[in-house]
């Protein structure tokens, strides 16, 4: 039989209140916790933002561990009205329509963007949001957000 509830300190958390998903062991569950005091009401969002890139962009989020996360992007063509219409996952590099109706999958070859977790230089734990272009030459046009749950999906995001 597995822990499920534990309240204390969680090697991957800190001190709180955990309760587990059905079948999983509080102590060491890479699939999400099904409360976590932490988080005021599980899968919170600890912070959200957008910005520009040509190479490396680094979100400090400061989290003892590797939380959840969701990125999408894309570049100035599909932007109108300074809002964009179009964007792109990272995990697979295909093209969202962000104003509905049916959009063929278009990928850019040579080009796109990485999101990754990453401990900076003075070991903060940060998602790293790259741009993937020779010689620097695209403009990535971003936007996150992070969650307080641990990362259930191996570093992907959502």
């Amino acid at each position: 039989m597995a822990n499920r509830i534990l309240a204390g300190n969680r090697a991957s958390g800190g001190y709180g209140l955990y309760v587990s998903k059905t079948g999983e062991n509080v102590l060491d569950t890479t699939e999400g916790l099904a409360f976590d005091s932490r988080a005021g009401n599980s899968t919170g969002i600890k912070t959200m933002g957008q910005g520009t890139t040509t190479s490396t962009a680094e979100i400090v989020h400061g989290l003892s561990y590797e939380p959840l996360f969701a990125v999408r992007w894309c570049t100035s063509a599909e932007i109108t009205n300074n809002v964009a219409t179009k964007v792109f996952d990272p995990r697979y590099q295909h093209m969202i329509s962000v104003t509905g109706g049916s959009e063929p999958d278009f990928s850019l070859t040579g080009y796109g963007c990485n999101a990754f977790h990453a401990t900076n230089a003075s070991n903060q734990k940060a998602l790293r949001i790259s741009s993937v272009a020779p010689n620097n030459s695209l403009t990535i046009y971003y936007s996150y957000i992070i969650f307080h749950e641990p990362d259930y999906t191996g570093g992907l995001g959502l």
